[in-house]
């Protein structure tokens, strides 16, 4: 009789290229959820997919890091696919995480409400002004100043 020894490395990690697409793939999506949650929580901006929120976002994230999450999306893309994972750079992608993570977590939410409001108030009180010196204005032409 045979004896069937276990090999010490389990089948996933002795088939190279598909066990490293299923551990790009969760080291990928986990990558996605972090930034995702950070733009919930640090930008306020709400949405299903990195996506989504990466186009409500718009112009508040500035362009080289909107096309580094862009670049984030299309390797998620790209990594459900198995002939395709190979064309994912994993470094490109690193890069791009920590560009996002850095710029995100250096956010202060408090101040960019606060900075909404003072915008608001300014905007206001211009309007004020403005009519003030209209009605001014109408007083003079009408001789009642």
């Amino acid at each position: 009789m045979f004896l069937i020894r276990e090999h010490p490395t389990p089948i996933a990690a002795r088939r190279h290229p598909r066990y490293s697409r299923f551990m790009l793939n969760e080291s990928l999506q986990s990558q996605i959820k972090e930034v995702s949650s950070l733009m919930t929580v640090q930008m306020r901006v709400r949405g299903k997919t990195l996506e989504r929120q990466l186009r409500k976002a718009g112009r508040r994230l500035p362009k080289r890091l909107r096309r580094e999450a862009g670049y984030l999306i299309e390797a998620a893309k790209l990594s459900a696919n198995p002939k395709l994972v190979r064309m994912v750079d994993t470094d490109r992608t690193d890069k791009a995480h920590k560009l996002l993570v850095e710029h995100l977590k250096s956010l202060d939410p408090a101040d960019a409400l606060k900075g909404r409001i003072l915008g608001m108030l300014g905007t206001a009180s211009a309007v004020l002004i403005l009519v003030f010196v209209v009605v001014v204005y109408v007083l003079v032409q009408r001789g009642l100043v």
